[in-house]
């Protein structure tokens, strides 16, 4: 007896591709909106920061930590990103600036938007 698989075939085929779009769309959909949180959060430092933190707004990076995992904030690595705490939540010399916490108000219903935009074009 033989059996015609080609259907069963050309599904796992349209799965696997359908998969593929899936991981890829995910991993643009989180790189986009780390990428417009760190812009905010630098556009933020850069109306607070003043002469004394002019390099500040440059050393908030996004970097990618996995497929769907970012991280964004100031890099110690770059001029002014270990001082991201004193810009922060202020010091002795200086009151809080808030700018990443004024940049992060926007990200869950941005974000929110983005996978539903994303969900509907998958499917």
């Amino acid at each position: 007896m033989r059996w015609d698989t080609s259907e069963i075939e050309k599904l796992e085929n349209d799965l696997l591709e359908a998969a593929i779009k899936a991981h890829v769309g995910a991993s643009d959909v989180v790189k986009e909106q780390a990428t417009r949180f760190r812009n905010d959060w630098r556009d933020n430092a850069r109306q607070t920061a003043g002469a004394h933190g002019k390099h500040y707004p440059r050393s908030i990076t996004a970097e990618k930590a996995s497929d769907t995992t970012w991280e964004v904030g100031p890099d110690s690595a770059l001029p002014q990103g270990g001082m991201g705490r004193g810009f922060e939540w202020g010091s002795v010399n200086q009151p809080p600036h808030n700018d990443m916490g004024q940049a992060i108000v926007t990200v869950p219903d941005r974000f929110e938007a983005a996978v539903k935009d994303w969900a509907e074009k998958l499917l």
